[in-house]
This record gives structure tokens, C-alpha cells and sequence, in this order.
């Protein structure tokens, strides 16, 4: 059973790598993230919550609320030098705010309605000053006290301070936030520089981080404060570690009070160390010592694994590199001819777009996706990324063009659900392979990569050279068809097409059963390596690896209204299939039944059916 998480934060570079060890913890359920003013103003701090939301992309994405803008009683003191004026080492602008999530406006609220929902079972990590968790104690006592455990990152008892001779950080911002949390009765654990100082990222771990998109953004972002502190203190890393596995650290139960008007003292944490103290402080617990090559194994294991190891470890997980549309259908009785106008009933906007359609399949079929395509700075655009979000796909590398607008597509579907269907590419034509830069280290961790072309082909090619490279199994769906060269198929590990695409790609004219078998043989020898042709309602034949004869596999009978993404629902559950290593023709036989599910819907997106349905 995971434990429910609260974790109030004021990102900071060590709050973004914190934030990736306990979004990739299983231990724990991260559900809600409140900001505090801190390493950064608020408002730089939730955008940045929101960046490392995208970036780790949980299969739930935590509630974002924004909480207090300053301190209790004094003027906020930042420590931009430390972690730049964007919180991230000047790397913000790498990681896109997902235009989708949307931040509360009271995070205190927030954290008492956790605390009521979750109670004893639950917990707050807070990484930032304590004004948050001190305005909910003062507005709800009695709620914030039937939390199950606090676990602060903050103070030093037997060390020097980081503000000043005596203070921490966090403390010092707010000491009077700080002395009535640690004064509350609280079931508290403080982890303060004492053992944090003892987990050092150093300059020379961080260069031999491995390739996954995370340890390339921890490098990223940790690059000037490494080089100007010589290595990054995990403060903030280990008090997540610590809600974790509290083995990680020795506890005392010390008293411990919170100097809040001294000139020279303000802001530290005084500990009663005496044998026979008597004070009237509350008791809490204290991280004195530490397992540092504990801590920083599971860092190690937990984000910065190679691309291979992760791929081990993953139930499966495919990028897709394409497009995404919005969709304006209108169902008809029959399909107009050149020149002729048909009348509908009514239009509907949906999501579409090969690429997002097939992440989608890909995902509603268990796998953990990315999707990297670019949409336009408009509503359209906004749509889709809060739709995509909240469907549990990646968009880290999902970017937005402000020149132009969101792709979309005019469908006419009749009432036997065949279709007709005309796309403005929009933003999609700006996913160059300058832009794709962002996404080569998702692409690398992937087991399978996914690629049409409603994008530009020298993407396409960028995207599957760099597959090829890292050993990740390469899917292609030569939509809308044109010819390939040879170069380009011998990148491509299974080439999936219908009928009219493979006529494009071969010449041969596809009608039955027996054309598709000399379609597959002739893409096989143009250097495609396993070839699937998809027939509609008379099946599919496909020619795996060294077969010499096409095999069939018939279609499922169901009563087809909309075709619109039969096609997609297939290669996304193909490539999903094939990322959980199963075998060929079985992945077959999965897509099959998912887009023989598909046609019975209408619409694109609302038409791909979740894996329990089948």
C-alpha cells in the first residue's frame, strides 16, 4: 500500500531533484504539491512545480497549489544566487509549462483538505520555509493534528548555519512560521544540514550521471551551483528519503525551540542537548546521522539509472513522435463527389492527429508514453495539452509554436463509416529536427518509438536514426503515404500500412488478400524488416523478420460506424504490445481487437478504447 503524500516546496534545484526521487518512489503517492516563497518567489516556484510535473510525468498528476506569497511577519529573502532568478539554474525555458495544469490558488487549503482526507496515514514533506504548514495549523488545529507524520528539511543543531553563523536556510526566511510549527505537537522528524551536508552530488558524480532524460536534466540545472559550491548538497533529496525509509538516518528526540528576534541568532534552531533538560519545548525527532552511500544509491536507482536500466525496470514505454490535430467532423449520409455538397447534422470538435492518437492507443493500452509534437500558442492548443494530460502521457517535449496555429483536420464520416478526411498542418509542420533536440533523451530510454509522417520527414529520419542508435525498436505508419527510400526503411524495425499505402510504396494495386502478401514481400525486399498491411474488414497479413510466406489474420466482425482512428488505435497498441515484449503475431492480435473496438465509435480520440474494455 503507497502512502499518501503532501509535499510543500519552493523549487529550487535540490526541490527538482527531490521532487523526481519521490514521483519515482512506489513507496509513496505524491497527490498534492503546495509552493511557498523561498529559494524563489511563489510565482516562479509554481511554474516550476508545474515544468517538473510535465518532466516526470506521473501516472496521476498531483494536484499544483500555490500558497503564501511572503513570510509571516518579515520580507521574503530568496536565495536566487544560489538557484538563479528562474529557480533552476537558468535551465526553466528547457523543461515547458504544461498550459493544462492548473494551479489552486490556496495551497493552505489544500493542505488541510489532505490532511482531513488522509489523516493518520498521511504525510508532509515540507522543503521550504514553514509558512504554509503554519497557516494551516493556525486556520484548522485540530485537523493539521491528526496528520500521521511532518518530515521537515530545515535547521542545524551541532553545525554552522547556511544564512549565517547559526541559521539554515528555511528557517531563517520564516522563524516565526518555523517555531510554532516545531512547537505544535506535531508528529515531526527534522532533517536538518547536520546529515544533509553529508549527501553530496559531486562534480565528478554528476558528470557520470547516466542518459535518461532526468540525470540530463539534473545536469542541466545543477551545472553553475555544482561548479560555484563544488557539488550540490541533496538537502531537500533526503528528506524525501527519509519519508521514505526513515533507516536512512539516526533520530534523537531533542526539544527543540526557534530563535525568532535575535540579531545575531535569528532563525536558529536551538536544541535543549542538556542530559537533564527541562524544558517546556516539544519533543521532536532529529536526523543526527546519516547512511550517505545508502541515500545516494537510491538516487542513483531510482532517478538516474541508465536509459537501459530504466527500460528494464519499465512495464514498457513508447515515444511518439508525430502530430496532433484538432478534429472538426460532420456525419453524413454519403460521401460528396467532386463538386457536390451533402448536408450533416451537426459538426463535432475532437482530438486527433495520427501522432497524439496514437500515443493515446498507446497509453489506454497500459504503457507509460511520451508524445513529442508541437502545437500551436492558441486555445486549440490549450485544449489538447490539459486533454493529454490528464490522459497520463508525457508532453516534456510537447512544445508550442506562437506563428502558427494548431494543427487541424475537417472530416466527413458517412453512415456506413467511411470517411474523408482534409488537414491544415499548422504548428505540426514546425517540429523540425532542431526542435526534436529536446526529446533525443526520451527517445533513447523508450522500447519502442513511433513515427508517421504528418510531420516533417527529415524529423521523422532524425528520430528514427537516433532510435536505431540506442537499440529502441522502431514502428513507422507511412501516413499520408509517399515513397521512402532505402536508407529510410532499413531504420524502420516493423512498417505498418493499409491498403492505399501500400500501393504508394510498391506500386502494386492492393484489393485482396493475395495483393497484400506481394505488397509485404516487395516492401521486405526494399529493406522494410517486418511488414504488417492492414485490409479494413478482411484482415491483415504480415511478413515478420526471415518468413518467407505472409501470414493472415482475419478481422473481427463488428458493426463499423466511424473508420477515423481504426488505423492509430492499431499501431498504438502494436507498439504498445511490442514494448511489453510480446510476441508478434500476439501484439497482432491485440491491435486487431483494439481497432476492430475502435470502428465501432464515432470521433478519433473518443473511439480508442482502454485495454479493460476488450
Amino acid at each position: 500500500m503507497t502512502i499518501p503524500v503532501a509535499i510543500d516546496t519552493d523549487p529550487g534545484v535540490d526541490d527538482a531533484i527531490a521532487l523526481m526521487l519521490a514521483m519515482r518512489s512506489p513507496e509513496i503517492d505524491v497527490q498534492l504539491l503546495t509552493t511557498v516563497a523561498g529559494n524563489v518567489p511563489v510565482r516562479v516556484g509554481t511554474r516550476n512545480a508545474k515544468r517538473l510535473v510535465a518532466l516526470l510525468n506521473p501516472s496521476a498528476w498531483p494536484i499544483v497549489a500555490q500558497g503564501s506569497a511572503t513570510p509571516l511577519t518579515a520580507q521574503l529573502t530568496s536565495a536566487r544566487h544560489v538557484h538563479g532568478d528562474d529557480g533552476l539554474g537558468g535551465n526553466a525555458s528547457r523543461f515547458p509549462v504544461p498550459r493544462g495544469l492548473r494551479a489552486g490558488t490556496d495551497g493552505v487549503e489544500q493542505l488541510i483538505a489532505f490532511t482531513r482526507r488522509h489523516g493518520a496515514q498521511g504525510i508532509i514533506i515540507a522543503l521550504g520555509p514553514l509558512t504554509n504548514i503554519a497557516l494551516a495549523l493556525q486556520r484548522a488545529p485540530r485537523i493539521m493534528k491528526t496528520l500521521g507524520r511532518l518530515v521537515i528539511m530545515g535547521g542545524a543543531i551541532r553545525v554552522p548555519g547556511n544564512m549565517s553563523a547559526v541559521a539554515e536556510f528555511n528557517i531563517f526566511v520564516d522563524p516565526q512560521a518555523a517555531d510554532r510549527v516545531l512547537g505544535s505537537g506535531l508528529s515531526t522528524v527534522l532533517v536538518p544540514l547536520d546529515v544533509t551536508r553529508q549527501v553530496i552530488l559531486t562534480p565528478a558524480k554528476i558528470a557520470s550521471l547516466g542518459r535518461n532524460r532526468l540525470a540530463l536534466a539534473t545536469k542541466q540545472i545543477t551545472r553553475v551551483a555544482a561548479r560555484k559550491f563544488n557539488g550540490i548538497a541533496m538537502h531537500d533529496s533526503l528528506a524525501v528519503a527519509v519519508a521514505i525509509d526513515p533507516t536512512l538516518v539516526g533520530l534523537e528526540s531533542l526539544n527543540v525551540t526557534v530563535e525568532t528576534q535575535g540579531l545575531r541568532t535569528r532563525g536558529m534552531t536551538v536544541a535543549d542537548l542538556r542530559a537533564t533538560a527541562n524544558s517546556q519545548a516539544a519533543k521532536i525527532s532529529v536526523a543526527t546521522s546519516v547512511n550517505a552511500t545508502a541515500m545516494l544509491a537510491m538516487l542513483e536507482q531510482r532517478v538516474f539509472a541508465s536509459a537501459a536500466a530504466t527500460r528494464r525496470r519499465s512495464k514498457g514505454r513508447v515515444v511518439v513522435v508525430g502530430s496532433a490535430n484538432i478534429d472538426l467532423s460532420i456525419a453524413v449520409d454519403s460521401l460528396p463527389s467532386a463538386g457536390q455538397t451533402v448536408l450533416g447534422d451537426c459538426m463535432a470538435q475532437t482530438f486527433g492527429g495520427k501522432g497524439a492518437n496514437q500515443a493515446l492507443a498507446a497509453r489506454r493500452a497500459g504503457c507509460d508514453v511520451a508524445l513529442v509534437a508541437r502545437l500551436g500558442a492558441d486555445r486549440f492548443g490549450d485544449e489538447y495539452v490539459d486533454f493529454l494530460a490528464r490522459e497520463g502521457i508525457d508532453l516534456a517535449a510537447t512544445t508550442r509554436d506562437k506563428t502558427r496555429a494548431t494543427g487541424a483536420a475537417t472530416i466527413t464520416v458517412s453512415s456506413d463509416g467511411e470517411n474523408q478526411i482534409a488537414v491544415a498542418c499548422g504548428a505540426n509542420m514546425t517540429l523540425t529536427p532542431s526542435v526534436l533536440n529536446i526529446a533525443l533523451t526520451s527517445i533513447a530510454a523508450a522500447d519502442v518509438l513511433v513515427t508517421q509522417l504528418e510531420t516533417p520527414l527529415a524529423t521523422v529520419t532524425k528520430a528514427l536514426r537516433s532510435a536505431r542508435a540506442n537499440g529502441v525498436l522502431t514502428v513507422h505508419n507511412p501516413a499520408p503515404a509517399q515513397l521512402l527510400d532505402a536508407p529510410l526503411l532499413a531504420l524502420i524495425d516493423v512498417l505498418v500500412c493499409n491498403e492505399v499505402e501500400a500501393q504508394i510504396l510498391t506500386s502494386i494495386e492492393v484489393n485482396t488478400i493475395a495483393d497484400a502478401a506481394r505488397a509485404a514481400k516487395s516492401l521486405r525486399a526494399k529493406g522494410a524488416k517486418n511488414v504488417v498491411v492492414t485490409l479494413g474488414a478482411k484482415g491483415l497479413v504480415y511478413l515478420q523478420d526471415t518468413q518467407v510466406k505472409p501470414v493472415r489474420i482475419a478481422a473481427r466482425r463488428v458493426n463499423a460506424v466511424d473508420t477515423t482512428a481504426a488505423g492509430d488505435t492499431f499501431v498504438g497498441y502494436l507498439a504498445a504490445a511490442l514494448a511489453e515484449k510480446m510476441p508478434f503475431r500476439a501484439a497482432l492480435e491485440l491491435a486487431n481487437r483494439a481497432a476492430a473496438r475502435a470502428v465501432t465509435r464515432r470521433g478519433a480520440a473518443s473511439s480508442i478504447p482502454m485495454r479493460t474494455s476488450l
